[in-house]
Protein backbone atom coordinates (compact mmCIF):
# COMPACT_ATOMS: atom_id res chain seq x y z
CA UNK A 1 0.00 0.00 0.00
CA UNK A 2 2.81 2.39 0.83
CA UNK A 3 4.44 2.03 -2.60
CA UNK A 4 1.37 2.67 -4.79
CA UNK A 5 2.14 4.88 -7.77
CA UNK A 6 -0.06 6.50 -10.46
CA UNK A 7 -0.83 4.11 -13.32
CA UNK A 8 -2.59 5.11 -16.55
CA UNK A 9 -4.98 2.61 -18.08
CA UNK A 10 -7.64 4.59 -19.96
CA UNK A 11 -8.81 8.18 -20.12
CA UNK A 12 -11.33 9.04 -17.44
CA UNK A 13 -9.83 6.89 -14.69
CA UNK A 14 -7.50 7.89 -11.86
CA UNK A 15 -5.75 4.67 -10.82
CA UNK A 16 -2.73 3.80 -8.76
CA UNK A 17 -0.95 0.44 -8.82
CA UNK A 18 1.06 -1.52 -6.30
CA UNK A 19 2.81 -4.94 -6.41
CA UNK A 20 0.78 -7.99 -5.47
CA UNK A 21 3.04 -10.39 -3.56
CA UNK A 22 6.02 -12.13 -5.20
CA UNK A 23 5.93 -11.87 -8.99
CA UNK A 24 9.29 -13.49 -9.76
CA UNK A 25 8.00 -17.10 -10.17
CA UNK A 26 5.69 -15.94 -12.94
CA UNK A 27 8.60 -15.53 -15.32
CA UNK A 28 8.78 -19.32 -15.39
CA UNK A 29 5.01 -19.87 -15.16
CA UNK A 30 4.44 -17.71 -18.24
CA UNK A 31 7.48 -19.05 -20.09
CA UNK A 32 9.31 -15.70 -20.34
CA UNK A 33 12.55 -16.31 -18.39
CA UNK A 34 14.28 -13.61 -20.47
CA UNK A 35 12.03 -10.89 -19.02
CA UNK A 36 14.02 -8.36 -16.98
CA UNK A 37 11.00 -7.16 -14.99
CA UNK A 38 7.77 -8.97 -14.13
CA UNK A 39 5.24 -7.29 -11.86
CA UNK A 40 1.78 -8.56 -10.97
CA UNK A 41 -0.07 -5.74 -9.33
CA UNK A 42 -3.40 -4.47 -8.10
CA UNK A 43 -5.22 -1.39 -9.37
CA UNK A 44 -7.08 0.91 -7.01
CA UNK A 45 -8.59 4.34 -7.31
CA UNK A 46 -6.21 7.10 -6.25
CA UNK A 47 -6.47 7.59 -2.49
CA UNK A 48 -7.61 4.05 -1.67
CA UNK A 49 -4.21 2.60 -0.66
CA UNK A 50 -3.49 5.53 1.67
CA UNK A 51 -6.89 5.10 3.31
CA UNK A 52 -6.41 1.36 3.79
CA UNK A 53 -2.92 2.01 5.15
CA UNK A 54 -4.48 4.35 7.73
CA UNK A 55 -6.91 1.61 8.77
CA UNK A 56 -3.95 -0.74 9.19
CA UNK A 57 -2.02 1.81 11.26
CA UNK A 58 -5.07 2.31 13.48
CA UNK A 59 -5.39 -1.42 14.11
CA UNK A 60 -8.62 -2.12 12.26
CA UNK A 61 -7.27 -5.12 10.34
CA UNK A 62 -6.50 -7.02 13.57
CA UNK A 63 -8.19 -10.46 13.57
CA UNK A 64 -7.34 -11.36 17.16
CA UNK A 65 -10.29 -11.53 19.61
CA UNK A 66 -10.68 -8.59 21.98
CA UNK A 67 -12.23 -9.26 25.40
CA UNK A 68 -13.52 -5.69 25.58
CA UNK A 69 -15.17 -5.74 22.14
CA UNK A 70 -18.78 -6.45 23.03
CA UNK A 71 -22.22 -5.25 21.91
CA UNK A 72 -23.31 -1.99 23.48
CA UNK A 73 -20.25 0.07 22.60
CA UNK A 74 -20.54 2.99 20.22
CA UNK A 75 -18.25 3.27 17.21
CA UNK A 76 -16.46 6.16 18.89
CA UNK A 77 -15.87 4.04 22.00
CA UNK A 78 -14.55 1.15 19.92
CA UNK A 79 -12.17 3.50 18.13
CA UNK A 80 -11.09 5.03 21.45
CA UNK A 81 -10.10 1.63 22.84
CA UNK A 82 -8.52 0.55 19.56
CA UNK A 83 -6.17 3.53 19.27
CA UNK A 84 -5.67 4.29 22.96
CA UNK A 85 -7.30 7.73 22.96
CA UNK A 86 -8.02 9.51 26.25
CA UNK A 87 -11.74 9.78 25.57
CA UNK A 88 -14.27 9.16 22.79
CA UNK A 89 -14.91 12.75 21.72
CA UNK A 90 -14.33 13.37 18.02
CA UNK A 91 -11.67 16.00 18.61
CA UNK A 92 -9.65 13.64 20.82
CA UNK A 93 -10.05 10.76 18.39
CA UNK A 94 -8.96 12.89 15.44
CA UNK A 95 -5.92 14.10 17.34
CA UNK A 96 -4.91 10.51 18.13
CA UNK A 97 -5.47 9.43 14.52
CA UNK A 98 -3.10 12.16 13.37
CA UNK A 99 -0.49 10.91 15.86
CA UNK A 100 -0.66 7.30 14.71
CA UNK A 101 -0.88 7.72 10.95
CA UNK A 102 1.64 9.09 8.49
CA UNK A 103 0.16 11.33 5.81
CA UNK A 104 1.81 12.53 2.62
CA UNK A 105 0.43 16.02 3.11
CA UNK A 106 -2.30 18.00 4.85
CA UNK A 107 -4.82 17.39 2.07
CA UNK A 108 -4.41 13.64 2.41
CA UNK A 109 -4.73 13.89 6.17
CA UNK A 110 -8.01 15.77 5.95
CA UNK A 111 -9.34 13.43 3.26
CA UNK A 112 -8.63 10.35 5.37
CA UNK A 113 -10.11 11.89 8.51
CA UNK A 114 -13.21 12.80 6.48
CA UNK A 115 -13.36 9.21 5.24
CA UNK A 116 -13.20 7.80 8.77
CA UNK A 117 -15.98 10.17 9.73
CA UNK A 118 -18.07 9.15 6.70
CA UNK A 119 -17.94 5.44 7.52
CA UNK A 120 -19.03 6.28 11.04
CA UNK A 121 -15.99 5.55 13.18
CA UNK A 122 -16.40 8.78 15.18
CA UNK A 123 -20.14 8.36 15.68
CA UNK A 124 -22.23 7.72 18.78
CA UNK A 125 -24.18 4.94 17.06
CA UNK A 126 -23.88 1.48 18.53
CA UNK A 127 -21.25 -0.61 16.79
CA UNK A 128 -22.17 -3.83 15.04
CA UNK A 129 -19.74 -6.12 16.84
CA UNK A 130 -18.93 -9.22 14.84
CA UNK A 131 -16.65 -12.09 15.79
CA UNK A 132 -15.16 -10.19 18.75
CA UNK A 133 -12.41 -8.85 16.51
CA UNK A 134 -11.81 -5.51 14.87
CA UNK A 135 -11.55 -6.61 11.25
CA UNK A 136 -14.89 -8.43 11.19
CA UNK A 137 -16.51 -5.58 13.10
CA UNK A 138 -15.18 -3.06 10.57
CA UNK A 139 -16.45 -5.27 7.73
CA UNK A 140 -19.93 -5.20 9.22
CA UNK A 141 -19.90 -1.41 9.02
CA UNK A 142 -18.45 -1.35 5.51
CA UNK A 143 -21.11 -3.79 4.31
CA UNK A 144 -23.75 -1.34 5.48
CA UNK A 145 -22.13 1.82 4.13
CA UNK A 146 -20.59 0.53 0.90
CA UNK A 147 -23.17 -1.95 -0.40
CA UNK A 148 -24.35 -1.22 -3.93
CA UNK A 149 -27.53 0.80 -4.04
CA UNK A 150 -30.24 0.50 -6.74
CA UNK A 151 -28.85 1.66 -10.07
CA UNK A 152 -25.18 1.37 -9.04
CA UNK A 153 -22.75 -0.95 -10.78
CA UNK A 154 -19.27 -2.30 -10.28
CA UNK A 155 -16.22 -2.18 -12.54
CA UNK A 156 -13.56 -4.73 -13.40
CA UNK A 157 -10.41 -3.26 -14.93
CA UNK A 158 -7.54 -5.47 -16.05
CA UNK A 159 -4.48 -4.63 -18.11
CA UNK A 160 -1.47 -6.53 -19.36
CA UNK A 161 1.39 -4.20 -20.25
CA UNK A 162 4.33 -5.58 -22.25
CA UNK A 163 7.45 -3.52 -22.91
CA UNK A 164 9.40 -5.31 -25.62
CA UNK A 165 12.94 -4.61 -26.77
CA UNK A 166 13.62 -6.11 -30.19
CA UNK A 167 16.98 -7.36 -31.48
CA UNK A 168 17.65 -4.05 -33.23
CA UNK A 169 17.22 -2.16 -29.95
CA UNK A 170 13.78 -0.78 -30.80
CA UNK A 171 11.32 -0.70 -27.88
CA UNK A 172 7.56 -1.03 -28.17
CA UNK A 173 4.78 -1.23 -25.61
CA UNK A 174 1.75 -3.45 -26.09
CA UNK A 175 -1.33 -3.36 -23.87
CA UNK A 176 -4.25 -5.73 -23.53
CA UNK A 177 -7.09 -4.19 -21.53
CA UNK A 178 -10.42 -5.34 -20.12
CA UNK A 179 -12.95 -2.66 -19.11
CA UNK A 180 -16.07 -4.39 -17.85
CA UNK A 181 -19.05 -2.75 -16.13
CA UNK A 182 -21.68 -4.65 -14.21
CA UNK A 183 -25.38 -4.57 -15.05
CA UNK A 184 -27.36 -2.70 -12.34
CA UNK A 185 -30.29 -4.99 -13.09
CA UNK A 186 -28.33 -8.20 -13.62
CA UNK A 187 -24.93 -9.71 -12.90
CA UNK A 188 -22.06 -7.70 -11.48
CA UNK A 189 -18.91 -7.35 -13.54
CA UNK A 190 -17.04 -9.46 -10.98
CA UNK A 191 -19.66 -12.19 -11.21
CA UNK A 192 -19.46 -12.20 -15.00
CA UNK A 193 -15.64 -12.12 -15.19
CA UNK A 194 -15.21 -14.94 -12.68
CA UNK A 195 -18.39 -16.95 -13.23
CA UNK A 196 -18.36 -17.05 -17.03
CA UNK A 197 -14.68 -18.02 -17.10
CA UNK A 198 -15.18 -20.82 -14.58
CA UNK A 199 -18.30 -21.98 -16.37
CA UNK A 200 -16.54 -22.13 -19.74
CA UNK A 201 -13.60 -24.06 -18.30
CA UNK A 202 -15.97 -26.48 -16.58
CA UNK A 203 -17.91 -27.07 -19.79
CA UNK A 204 -14.71 -27.76 -21.72
CA UNK A 205 -13.69 -30.24 -19.03
CA UNK A 206 -17.07 -31.99 -19.20
CA UNK A 207 -16.84 -32.06 -23.00
CA UNK A 208 -13.51 -33.86 -22.75
CA UNK A 209 -11.43 -31.12 -24.37
CA UNK A 210 -7.92 -32.47 -24.92
CA UNK A 211 -6.07 -29.62 -23.19
CA UNK A 212 -8.12 -29.99 -20.02
CA UNK A 213 -8.40 -33.78 -20.06
CA UNK A 214 -5.40 -34.22 -17.76
CA UNK A 215 -5.54 -35.42 -14.14
CA UNK A 216 -4.56 -32.98 -11.42
CA UNK A 217 -4.75 -29.23 -10.96
CA UNK A 218 -4.19 -27.27 -14.18
CA UNK A 219 -3.03 -23.67 -14.05
CA UNK A 220 -4.01 -21.47 -17.04
CA UNK A 221 -0.47 -20.66 -18.11
CA UNK A 222 -0.26 -22.60 -21.38
CA UNK A 223 -1.62 -21.56 -24.77
CA UNK A 224 -3.29 -24.96 -25.20
CA UNK A 225 -5.42 -24.28 -22.12
CA UNK A 226 -5.90 -20.52 -22.42
CA UNK A 227 -6.89 -20.22 -26.09
CA UNK A 228 -10.04 -22.38 -26.06
CA UNK A 229 -11.21 -20.75 -22.83
CA UNK A 230 -10.51 -17.25 -24.13
CA UNK A 231 -12.32 -17.87 -27.42
CA UNK A 232 -15.50 -18.97 -25.68
CA UNK A 233 -15.29 -16.24 -23.05
CA UNK A 234 -15.08 -13.64 -25.83
CA UNK A 235 -18.31 -15.01 -27.31
CA UNK A 236 -19.94 -14.17 -23.97
CA UNK A 237 -18.89 -10.52 -24.32
CA UNK A 238 -15.73 -10.50 -22.21
CA UNK A 239 -13.13 -9.04 -24.56
CA UNK A 240 -9.59 -7.74 -24.13
CA UNK A 241 -8.67 -4.78 -26.33
CA UNK A 242 -5.10 -4.98 -27.62
CA UNK A 243 -3.10 -1.91 -28.65
CA UNK A 244 0.41 -0.85 -29.62
CA UNK A 245 1.03 2.36 -27.68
Amino acid sequence: MGVAIPYFVLDGYDFVAFPNRNSIPFREFYGIPEADTVIRGSLRYEGNPAFVKALIDLGWLDTHPKDWLKPGLTWAEVLQKTIGAEDSSESTLVMRVKELCQFANEAERERIVDGLRWIGLFSSEQATVRGSNLLHTLCAQLEKELSYQPGERDLVMLQHNFVVEWHDGKKETFTSTLELYGDPHGYSAMAKAVGVTCGVATQLLLDGHEALNTPGVLAPYRKEICDPIRELVEKEGLNMVEKLV
